[in-house]
């Protein structure tokens, strides 16, 4: 057996393991600007109520809240339901409006899926989700994910 070998092994690991708890760490750090930094209590709470909700491991979930970030980022100001559609479609999984309802359910303990439904059009029409289904089965994802995908 060859020790040196599996000593320099080893500390390659060893790196490889820092390299992603440094990456992990500085994420986890820039969540907690976005946090501190939100618009209002409301968009606080709701991040809250995503955190706990969210049933992945915490690197995925930390993507999933930082491309919900980026896309509110871009959108500018919206209101509190479109802000829910886009966290509950940040696991970048495609969803039903019957699913978006749900989720948005969850995160506000309130929801109308005439108002989601209307919501999620209006998103479709300036580009930030897509729908992958057709127009009578709509299934969205954010648009975000799709770009993801293909880089």
């Amino acid at each position: 057996m060859n020790y040196s070998s599996n000593g320099s092994d080893v500390s390659t690991s060893i790196e490889k393991i820092l390299e992603t708890l440094d990456r992990l760490t500085r994420r986890i750090d820039r969540l907690e600007r976005l946090i501190r930094i939100s618009s209002t209590r409301e968009s606080q709470d709701l991040l809250f109520n995503f955190l706990s909700l969210a049933k992945a491991p915490y690197h995925v979930v930390f993507q999933s809240v930082l491309r919900a970030w980026i896309v509110l980022y871009r959108l500018g100001r919206v209101d509190p339901v479109t802000e829910s559609i886009i966290y509950v479609l940040s696991n970048c999984s495609e969803q039903s409006i019957s699913e978006v309802y749900r989720g948005v359910k969850q995160l506000r303990r309130k929801a109308s899926r005439t108002v989601i439904s209307r919501k999620l059009k209006l998103l479709e029409a300036s580009g930030v989700v897509v729908n992958k289904g057709s127009s009578k089965r709509p299934r969205y994802i954010l648009k975000e994910c799709i770009t993801v995908e293909t880089k």
